[in-house]
């Protein structure tokens, strides 16, 4: 029996609603894993509601941070997250679950900062997943040096989304590794034969600004606008973002493309929607850290367009497996709509290439992954007061 089968691993996550890291973190547990895996996030939340009890023990106390308090600028809002921060930390610090885990596995950044917080003198194993990189625009003017000085300082292994992601990381101790997040892949599919006609283009994604959805829609109005061809947008506003969907929703009606825009909002079943579609889009502001909607598309052997940088562009050979497009211009996504709707030829190519992508992790591949870096983590780990006599 290897020491993961004997590990009691904490999952602790900052919010149970049912963003990216969230859902990553869901399909991990979701799947059979070889750790005693028990879970720590706020009441309010369904990404974790399909868990079953007898696998994953829940504890849904930790309290719910402010809605943009990383981020701002404020003081009166920065103060409460912070607050909220150390009393997340506080409740960890009581819980049985805590302090029966053998290792404990903070799966965004501000759940870092609460375990750092909850284990200053670092009595277990601290393994912190990014799912973005360590920068003020992704972390914030508050939350960038309370992660470099609390959660950086105190963990003892690190898993990036990906490359892009991981070399955002300064130097230093722990034990790092890129581990591909689970996205819902239980399959590859084969080589496929892509229909004559193009019917419905999608992406797939949470609705907000920084995703790029308004993006999609110009370009979809430039290119295909009184076609047949509809677009669908797969996915809801969260964190207080649905004046973003309004907006969207009114630009479709400005562009003159309401009638061929569907807006689906959170759909479970995201390879039922894939299959559905002919052609995946992807259109966020900037490099995304990983882009798991990339990484569906092309397990199920779609031709995929996404912003080049980032995590998509080490998964996509532009041309071969996909097509990359600079980040904030519908211009160019609209030229490379119109080729992809006028060339059969070319979305065969880009789907074969798509299901020949290599390196591609089913979600039962992830959890062997983490599990080998959690057993890694753990045989190299030594309690604070070891290391400082060292």
């Amino acid at each position: 029996m290897s020491v993961t089968d004997q590990m009691r691993v904490l999952h602790v996550t900052h919010t149970a609603q049912p963003g990216g890291a969230e859902l990553a973190l869901a399909r991990l547990l979701g799947q059979r894993h070889p750790w005693q895996a028990s879970l720590y996030a706020p009441p309010t939340g369904a990404a974790f509601d399909q868990l079953p009890a007898e696998e994953v023990a829940q504890a849904r106390d930790l309290p719910t941070l402010p809605t943009g308090g990383t981020r701002s600028r404020a003081p009166l809002l920065a103060a409460r997250y912070l607050t909220a921060l150390r009393d997340g930390a506080r409740v960890l610090r009581r819980s049985p679950l805590f302090q029966r885990a053998d290792l404990v596995h903070a799966n965004t950044a501000p759940a870092a900062i609460m375990c750092a917080l909850a284990d200053r003198a670092g009595s277990r194993p601290l393994v912190v997943h990014l799912r973005g990189p360590l920068t003020v625009e992704s972390l914030g003017p508050i939350g960038l040096p309370a992660f470099r000085g609390l959660a950086m300082r105190r963990a003892d292994g690190l898993i990036a989304n990906s490359g892009f992601t991981l070399a955002s990381v300064p130097p230093g101790p722990a034990q790092r590794t890129v581990i591909q997040s689970p996205s819902g892949i239980a399959e590859r599919l084969p080589q496929p034969e892509v229909g004559p006609q193009v019917r419905a283009i999608g992406m797939v994604g949470r609705l907000q600004h920084w995703k790029g959805q308004h993006i999609f829609l110009r370009a979809f109005a430039a290119s295909l606008r009184g076609t047949e061809v509809r677009a669908y947008l797969c996915g809801a506003p969260l964190f207080g973002e649905e004046a973003y969907e309004t907006q969207l929703r009114e630009l479709a009606a400005t562009l003159g493309i309401s009638e061929q825009v569907t807006f689906l909002g959170h759909v479970d079943d995201i390879n039922g929607f894939l299959d559905s579609i002919d052609v995946l889009v992807h259109s966020s502001l900037g490099p995304e850290p990983l882009g798991q909607t990339v990484l569906q598309g092309l397990a199920r052997a779609l031709p995929v367009v996404a912003t080049e940088g980032g995590g998509p562009g080490e998964w996509i050979r532009s041309g071969v497996n996909g097509m990359l497009v600079p980040p904030g211009e519908p211009d160019a996504l609209a030229s490379v709509l119109r080729s992809l709707v006028a060339s059969q030829r070319l979305r065969q190519e880009l789907a074969t290439g798509a299901a020949r992508t290599p390196g591609l992790l089913s979600d039962a591949d992830c959890v062997d992954r983490h599990a080998e870096f959690f057993e890694s983590v753990r045989r190299a780990y030594r309690p604070a007061h070891a290391r400082d006599a060292a």
